[in-house]
């Protein structure tokens, strides 16, 4: 006789939201036989420019997954370095050379976002052995459980269709759905606490020939009280994402547009007119610092942006939701397992939630600050990281080991090994 499949402690999870937290989370579990369904209320996977560089914490998490080497395969090879500016002058402040750790396998990882949702999605389809299905049109409308399932209620159909009402039930609910998650709502309505920046976020890719001939370097942290932001390589043959905080308050999206030439003027080398740069895609974006008061509320588990989110100046918000997923997908591997209780999915809850708040909600409005409201002609002797930076230059084995220590916003929650989940 054949030995019996032990009884596993759940079957199959509902993930919502086809993003990279989603798709991530789909992969992951996949690798051990756990089977999810992905609702996505887009008809498609989101194109938007979001997140471009993801720290040595979640470059780990992406060999995991097995889709390190696409996106290595795809991006820029390395930053030459990134550095402060100033933006009257556009004088070099300080900087910190990549190159030292270009041929590092755990270096920084330098992807656009959709490209890297894309490559994620392949995986899903052709490498998840039939155990990840995604389904487009699938608005989820509403949550529910009971002490033996949760469920989602769904409008099926393309936007301008009559929709079709569905529920699916599986074992947990997994909000996934990004900053105006659904399944976030479903459990505290618009009970968010955190706070929304009035000044709008302007993201444009732009072809321009004056950064190279200018030797900006591949990243650039720009200073200024009216617009400031991060100019950087993103992408092969030459294409640079130029993303600036517009402090004006309260304008529609064609005003914010109607300056953006002057702020180009002032921020771009060379201070070029209109004709002279190409702009390929614009997105504008509000700001948000903020995190729920619970990220797991019984069978239904918030992750990523539906938990929590944070201004992008440092690559704090993808970076954070990819640990996030890593994770969770642990403490659910653990479970199926047989490793651990559920009792793992509340230290999962805890642990996230409190990683966010005592360094990456603070660190990230530390480098906002930064660029925005400290004075451009003090801050190199007034800010101590852009001192430690300074330091730094010059001693290549220094910032080796400063540029691939651990992050803080890593969780060892990870119960299919042989550790301490607080640890």
């Amino acid at each position: 006789m054949g030995s019996i499949e032990p009884k596993r402690p759940f079957e199959k999870v509902i993930i919502v939201g086809a993003g990279p937290a989603g798709l991530l989370l789909a992969l992951l579990l996949s690798q051990h036989d756990i089977p999810s369904l992905v609702l996505e209320s887009w008809d498609r996977l989101d194109e938007r420019l979001r997140a471009t560089q993801y720290g040595v914490p979640a470059t780990k998490i992406f060999r995991r997954a097995g889709i390190l080497d696409d996106i290595r395969e795809q991006s820029i090879a390395s930053f030459p370095s990134i550095c402060w500016r100033r933006v009257s002058d556009h004088e070099r402040l300080t900087g910190i050379d990549l190159s030292v750790v270009k041929d590092h396998p755990d270096r920084m990882t330098i992807l656009p976002l959709n490209q890297i949702i894309q490559i994620m999605y392949k995986h899903c389809l052709e490498k998840a052995n039939g155990l990840v299905e995604v389904k487009f049109n699938h608005k989820v409308v509403g949550t529910g459980q009971d002490d033996r399932s949760a469920w989602v209620d769904v409008e099926v159909g393309a936007e301008g269709e009559a929709k079709e009402k569905k529920r699916f039930t599986a074992d947990y609910v997994i909000g996934c759905d990004g900053a105006t998650s659904t399944v976030r709502k479903s459990l505290f309505g618009r009970e968010w606490p955190g706070q929304t920046f009035d000044f709008r976020l302007m993201v444009q890719n732009v072809w321009y020939d004056g950064f190279e001939k200018h030797g900006w370097d591949g990243g650039n942290y720009m200073v200024d009280p009216d617009f400031w932001g991060l100019i950087a390589k993103r992408g092969k043959g030459g294409l640079w994402r130029v993303t600036y905080g517009d402090g004006a308050i309260g304008l529609s999206d064609e005003e914010y547009l109607e300056r953006r030439n002057n702020a180009f003027k002032k921020l771009l080398p060379g201070h070029p007119d209109p004709g002279e740069y190409q702009i390929t895609q614009t997105d504008q974006f509000r700001i948000h610092n903020r995190c729920v008061e619970k990220m797991r509320v019984g069978r239904i588990i918030l992750a990523a942006d539906a938990a929590h989110v944070c201004n992008p100046f440092g690559g704090y918000g993808c970076m954070t939701a990819v640990l996030d997923v890593g994770a969770l997908a642990d403490c659910l591997i653990g479970l199926y397992e047989g490793k651990a209780d559920e009792s793992i999915l509340d230290l999962y809850a805890d642990i996230r939630r409190e990683k966010f708040l005592k360094y990456v909600d603070a660190r990230s409005m530390k480098n906002m600050n930064r660029i925005m409201h400290t004075d451009p002609n003090t801050v190199l002797e007034t800010d101590k990281f852009l001192q430690l930076l300074k330091d730094l230059e010059g001693n290549e084995e220094a910032t080796r080991a400063f540029l691939l220590v651990s992050s803080v916003t890593r969780s060892p929650s990870c119960p299919r090994q042989k550790q301490d989940p607080l640890d």
